[in-house]
């Protein structure tokens, strides 16, 4: 392939209708990203150039950091700003799932970054977000690519033009018949995403995505499968309502979890206070037992009980209180 003014270094992937590849401006030496249609689509994909269109005219109307910026257009190609980096996809095949803390930073950035496109005067939808349009850049910051599929949200219409997005990733309603894609079809997205990073789930593995998100992921909080759970229900009245409390629930969890283990070894130390003076109580009191039988045991446990139990409805008071949901 020769485009006039760009040296091609090598090829960065391959999608259905195009083909990335990486290239330098040989007059100022910078890489740029250049992506092409297949040749095949070149002579007769209406689809797939439209497509191409489509990612150029959003493109050339956002300006933020971690989206490429448009370059330039022609009828089989557009070339674009690049983003040096590993797909969040690719660190995954190398070293495996994410931990908690690196999955929900990349979530945090990500909110950042839908936020944007969200807060436009006529919204984007981005529609298509997977571990393989997320580049993590050498610097630890996030780009998000391929803007292919992304629409503009028009409050006019009442469905979707054309039904794309990824299978597995993909909300309910990208489907069709469930009225056009909006800002929670982007949280859905980002809510399979963010199970698949720590993970490593297929998402189009339905019975294992229904098995983690209701048993649990090996060293991973239940507060923060919560947050993916309510961004990935079925109908999105369910769901948040924007990033922006995606991000917040994001931020707050971390002292909710704080809080559970906190509770948790408070009364674990109860239990093993109350167990420890029942024993110390038995063994001081053996010669008070052969005399007086098991009556005194019996009159006096049931006091005891009530006081611990006052002791733990007064801990779970103060919690409650102070940490409560609205804290």
């Amino acid at each position: 392939m020769n485009i006039k003014g760009y040296k091609i270094i090598k090829v960065l992937g391959e999608g259905g209708n195009s083909i990335a590849y990486l290239a330098k401006d040989i007059e100022s030496g910078k890489k740029v990203t250049i992506k092409k249609l297949k040749e095949s689509d070149v002579a007769g994909g209406a689809v797939a150039r439209k497509s191409m269109e489509n990612e150029a005219g959003i493109l050339r109307d956002l300006d933020y950091p971690g989206i490429p910026k448009l370059i330039e257009t022609s009828d089989e190609y557009i070339i674009l700003e690049y983003m040096p980096g590993i797909t969040a996809e690719s660190r995954i095949i190398k070293k495996g799932v994410f931990s908690e803390k690196e999955a929900v930073d990349i979530a945090l950035l990500l909110t950042d970054i839908l936020g944007y496109l969200h807060s436009k005067k006529v919204p984007v939808i981005y529609r298509d977000l997977k571990p393989s349009n997320v580049i993590i850049t050498p610097k630890g910051g996030i780009a998000l690519i391929d803007f292919g599929t992304a629409r503009l949200y028009k409050n006019s219409e009442k469905s979707d033009t054309t039904n794309l997005g990824t299978m597995g990733y993909a909300a309910p309603e990208q489907y069709g018949n469930l009225g056009q894609t909006d800002k929670r079809t982007d949280i859905y997205c980002l809510g399979m995403m963010l199970l698949q990073l720590i993970s490593g789930v297929d998402p189009r593995d339905e019975v294992a995505v229904v098995r983690f998100k209701t048993k649990g992921v090996k060293g991973i909080s239940p507060e923060l499968l919560q947050i993916i759970d309510k961004c990935t229900r079925p109908d999105r009245e369910d769901r948040f309502e924007s990033v922006s409390e995606v991000a917040a629930e994001l931020k707050r969890y971390p002292r909710k979890r704080r809080l559970r283990k906190t509770l948790f070894f408070m009364k674990l130390a109860l239990v093993s206070a109350a167990a420890a003076l029942v024993i110390t109580v038995t063994v001081s009191s053996a010669d008070v037992i052969r005399d007086k039988a098991l009556v005194s045991i019996e009159d006096r446990l049931p006091e005891f009980r009530q006081r611990m139990n006052n002791v733990k409805v007064r801990i779970d008071d103060f919690i409650e209180e102070k940490y409560g949901e609205n804290g």
